[in-house]
């Protein structure tokens, strides 16, 4: 497949936050579609935590989107100033949580909706560390860090009665985590890796 030709595209919105684009396209098949709306965002980063005492560190956020709090993991987005998406995670741990120490390892890379935006995001686990240095908020962040038995985690994601609603890209986060943790041949992780069996 040939990618669409753009013969127009305009900025509806261009900040530091968010970036809106109209296309004007030309199909494959020759189909005129105008405008086809775009979002441009930075790369992100999720990461799925679990400290040295074997407990999945989570966050409560609020979200205006939705107006409600929601669980979710340590995430954000690429700076320009990050070295790698791995230096990105690193940040963000000291930064949400105060996690430090340990390992972190990336388990996957998805696009969070192809359609009409333009990122990726990069799924890691951080095993081992452990919250022990001051969060580093950023205005607008309000988040309350909540430990989980890692057991109770996964009755959680796998409970399809649950009205528990968790965040799309985090989802696919969770389940990297977790396939990478029940494969690996990681010595470090048996532990884990028994729990989940």
């Amino acid at each position: 497949m040939k990618k669409w030709e753009i013969t127009k595209s305009d900025y509806i919105v261009n900040d530091g936050w968010l970036k809106l684009r109209a296309d004007s396209c030309i199909t494959t098949a020759g189909k005129t579609i105008e405008p086809y709306y775009v979002f441009e965002y930075k790369d992100w980063v999720n990461c799925f935590v679990i400290d040295e005492d074997f407990n999945v560190i989570m966050l409560k956020h609020y979200r205006h989107g939705v107006q409600k709090e929601l669980l979710e993991l340590v995430s954000g987005g690429i700076e320009d100033s990050d070295a790698s998406p791995l230096a990105a995670v690193k940040r963000e741990l000291k930064e949400e949580l105060g996690y430090i120490g340990g390992e972190t390892y990336q388990t996957g890379v998805s696009y969070p909706n192809p359609a009409n935006q333009t990122n990726k995001v990069f799924s890691f686990l951080a095993v081992g560390g452990k919250c022990s240095i001051k969060q580093q908020l950023e205005a607008g962040e309000d988040l309350v860090i909540q430990p989980f038995n890692l057991k109770e985690i996964v009755t959680r994601l796998e409970n399809t009665q649950s009205t528990e609603m968790f965040q799309s890209m985090h989802l696919a986060s969770f389940f990297f985590a977790l396939n990478f943790i029940k494969n690996s041949d990681l010595g470090h992780l048996a532990s884990l890796k028994a729990a989940l069996q």
